[in-house]
């Protein structure tokens, strides 16, 4: 059959069931539903291939932001004990300051890199006195959100039991250098 040049091809159905009226259109119908949902199903498919195809996936970032703190005051066995606990959430408290002070410098599309070494102390009522940034990132704002992270939180008291004051310590703050510039562990000088 054919219609203003476009071809139409005529599909002969046989009747051999002895189908009729109502039955044969409804076999009609079926065919017609199934015939159109593998159209789609196939047009589907080769769209998503198309387009993983198309945008390969993105490998993840590995945390671009690291925070470490470092003992810098010699302890006895029992004060080091004493703060082997303490100082994993000294660093968990300054990570989370430092990730809402971070500047857009440390976001994409930039992504500024840069380490930033303060020296501080830790008294025993969480106050921390006598910072002094020992290592520049070379970035003025990486530098700024690396101090506001430390002059920013409310510490933890010390744990029951330790005979110091106050312990020094080096807070390191490594800005999108992923796992090949880890910091410094978190454990104290003997």
């Amino acid at each position: 059959m054919r219609r203003e040049g476009i071809a139409f091809p005529v599909l002969e159905w046989s009747n051999e069931a002895g189908l009729e009226g109502k039955a044969m259109r409804s076999v009609r119908y079926g065919v017609l539903l199934l015939f159109t949902a593998v159209l789609m199903a196939g047009g589907l498919y080769f769209t998503q291939a198309q387009d993983k195809a198309a945008a390969p996936l993105a490998k993840p970032a590995p945390d671009p932001e690291t925070v470490s703190v470092q003992v810098l005051t010699r302890l006895s066995p029992v004060d080091r004990q004493g703060l082997r606990e303490y100082i994993p959430v000294l660093k968990r408290q300054t990570k989370d300051q430092w990730m809402t002070a971070l500047p857009p410098e440390a976001s994409p599309p930039i992504s500024a890199a840069g380490t930033v070494q303060i020296d501080g102390s830790v008294h025993t009522d969480g106050r921390v006195t006598n910072l002094a940034i020992t290592q520049s990132s070379g970035n003025k704002a990486l530098d700024r959100a690396a101090w506001a992270a430390i002059t920013g939180t409310t510490y933890d008291s010390f744990p029951y039991g330790l005979t110091v004051d106050q312990v020094k310590v080096r807070f390191t703050f490594v800005y999108n250098q992923g796992d090949a510039a880890a910091a410094p562990p978190a454990a104290p000088h003997p």
